[in-house]
């Protein structure tokens, strides 16, 4: 009986050994785990602390940046708060330094302070360009070709971003592509002034092609020097709207050797086939046809860019106060340009004055002759030749 009670208690004792050995295992075990993480969790949060710290430093020196710029833009540059908070999206100064030496660069070659402001505004990223090896080569270029200081200021302040355009692979080519066609350097010059944007097109691939096919159709090369320098934005316009305009003259039938060829593709360039359906139909109240609306672009393509209230008030006044017919207006269609108030209505009083006077006679007038003589011509005709027994129509003329 007591060896059995001994064996028992020998093996409890031996049972709570193990479980204390496996119970001091899972402890030294979950310390372990709990040691681990505790380092892991610390790990995370200095990685995260750095890494915050180090987006703190960046959206902190951004707005400094932000800051700088936009007070420069202000300051320095003439912009509205609103404006410079705007285009500091564009351009991010670090010092003053370079956009400083940007706005002398400016002042010396002629800019006026409203041109400045304007040229920053419209490109703000001027500012961060290299005075010395962007910006002056190609103001000097612009010189070189004829271009005067003022002229310069006036086309960059214009279109400032020709600016950011390659000397030798745009600026220069254009100039060379327009002299080809153009001869004369003064030519080209008159050209750009009238198309700053000329510089913006890349119009060395088209310019052969486009000569081309209008020496095809027989368009003379006077002819197509007037319509580069009158209008390079027509003829360096999309291919397709290019071959369309052609398309549209040619349907009018404008002969190709004539200059009003040339006269018409700008015309329509700046009126649309709608447009020209509702010019007609206000011709039509007059009494012309389709064929009359045709012949009158035909004898003056640039009628068909006068606004409609220039036509049915200048046509009003032809047939009702003047008594012209209109059809008769058909064969000379050129009066439809000229001003109401500084022409026709004054030179209109002094014939009805003179005719009133019986100084001079119906059937010697033709009002067509009339309105297209010159200033001077008139003066000397029908005022001053009168002056004395109507002293009045001096008055007349200058009144108006």
């Amino acid at each position: 009986m007591s060896s059995l009670l001994h064996s028992r208690r020998v093996c409890l004792i031996s049972s709570l050994r193990r479980n204390v050995r496996d119970c001091a295992f899972t402890s030294s075990s979950s310390v372990s785990r709990i040691v681990n993480l505790g380092f892991l969790v610390t790990r995370r949060r200095t990685v995260c602390s750095v890494s915050q710290v180090k987006s703190e430093n960046l959206e902190k020196q951004t707005q400094c940046l932000e800051s700088f710029t936009v007070s420069y833009l202000v300051d320095s540059c003439g912009l509205s708060l609103e404006s410079a908070k705007s285009n500091s999206r564009f351009v991010k100064l670090v010092s003053s330094k370079k956009p400083d030496s940007v706005l002398a660069l400016f002042k010396d070659h002629g800019f006026t302070t409203d041109q400045i402001t304007s040229v920053i505004k419209s490109f703000p990223r001027v500012l961060s360009l290299s005075p010395e090896d962007v910006i002056s080569p190609k103001l000097m270029f612009f010189n070189s070709i004829g271009f005067s200081t003022f002229d310069t200021a006036k086309m960059i302040s214009s279109c400032p971003k020709m600016l950011s355009y390659s000397l030798t692979k745009r600026l220069i080519p254009c100039y060379d592509s327009l002299k080809s066609i153009l001869v004369e350097e003064e030519n080209v010059v008159k050209c750009l002034k009238r198309g700053y944007r000329c510089f913006s097109f890349k119009i060395t691939h088209c310019v052969s092609p486009r000569v081309s096919i209008l020496r095809e159709l027989g368009v003379p090369d006077k002819s197509i020097k007037w319509l580069v320098q009158a209008s390079p934005f027509t003829f360096f316009s999309l291919e397709r709207r290019f071959n369309e305009l052609l398309n549209r003259v040619c349907s009018y039938g404008f002969d190709p050797k004539k200059a009003g060829f040339v006269h018409a593709m700008v015309a329509f360039d700046c009126t649309s086939e709608s447009t020209m359906e509702r010019k007609l139909k206000l011709f039509q109240r007059f009494g012309w046809s389709k064929e009359d609306f045709v012949a009158a672009i035909m004898r003056f393509p640039n009628c068909a860019m006068v606004s409609d209230e220039k036509i049915l008030y200048t046509m009003e006044y032809l047939v009702n106060n003047i008594g012209l017919q209109a059809r008769d207006i058909v064969a000379r269609p050129v009066v439809l340009g000229l001003s109401m108030e500084k022409r026709i209505k004054p030179r209109n009083q002094v014939i009805s004055l003179l005719l009133s006077k019986g100084l001079v006679k119906k059937e010697d007038i033709n009002y067509f002759t009339i309105l297209k003589l010159k200033s001077s011509e008139f003066m000397d005709k029908f005022v001053l030749k009168h002056q004395n027994e109507m002293p009045q129509l001096l008055q007349t003329l200058t009144s108006m």
